[in-house]
């Protein structure tokens, strides 16, 4: 039995965790949306003396590329930042290689990626275009400064998430309902969706298939043995 930190920026995909039981001991850590949210969970996690033995970053993703269709499970090769200057990091390939053939021999579908994490939500093709010059194929707002904690601490790290909107997906501007933590401001996230009630419907339906497309894999991913 290996013990594992599922990390997830928020209660929704964390859903997809909690009903889990199996072979391994998972440990559920919820780090709250954003890079700087997720480097101040991670760090207080991982910073302790009492170690996992490999953390999986979890959730959903946006595509930056035609050929990823939203509900595509992806695991990272590797992840990058779009700050500038920060080396890109390598996912444990022996954990990832464990969790995507579970995946494979119970016939869920799942693409090798390169992800990149944003401070900011990509709602545009052309703001998902000026990411993928990096070299990545999704975008997410956690995954590297999470993966940078684990490996400070000397902890094999992985991310595997679900693309819930995809290159041409045109998403309410939820970046001005951003707050200085990198969160969601309630209220301010409130008016935007008001302001963009249909963008707001289709976004909601989308991480719903994702979430449930997410949980499936999960289900099988998290039992393997490493």
């Amino acid at each position: 039995m290996s013990r594992i930190y599922v990390f997830a920026a928020s209660e929704m995909e964390a859903e997809s965790v909690r009903r889990i039981a199996g072979s391994n001991e998972l440990v559920l850590v919820i780090s709250g949306m954003g890079p700087g949210n997720a480097r101040t969970k991670a760090e207080a996690v991982l910073g302790t003396g009492d170690k996992p033995d490999a953390i999986v970053v979890i959730g959903l993703c946006g595509g930056l590329t035609p050929s990823l269709a939203e509900g595509t499970i992806v695991a990272y090769r590797e992840c990058l930042s779009s700050e500038v200057g920060n080396p890109s990091l390598r996912c444990s390939k022996a954990v990832t290689d464990s969790l995507v053939t579970a995946l494979m021999a119970s016939k869920i579908p799942c693409d090798w990626a390169v992800g990149i994490t944003s401070a900011r939500i990509a709602t545009t093709r052309n703001e998902r275009a000026a990411l993928a010059e990096s070299g990545a194929v999704v975008v997410d707002m956690e995954s590297y400064p999470i993966l940078s904690a684990a490996a400070m601490a000397g902890i094999p790290g992985v991310v595997l998430r679900v693309v819930s909107d995809s290159m041409d997906r045109e998403l309410p501007d939820l970046n001005r309902a951003l707050n200085d933590a990198g969160g969601l401001d309630g209220r301010k996230a409130l008016k935007v969706a008001l302001g963009s009630p249909i963008k707001t419907a289709k976004l909601l339906a989308a991480n719903k298939r994702a979430i449930q497309r997410l949980t499936l894999a999960l289900e099988v991913a998290l039992q393997a043995r490493f």
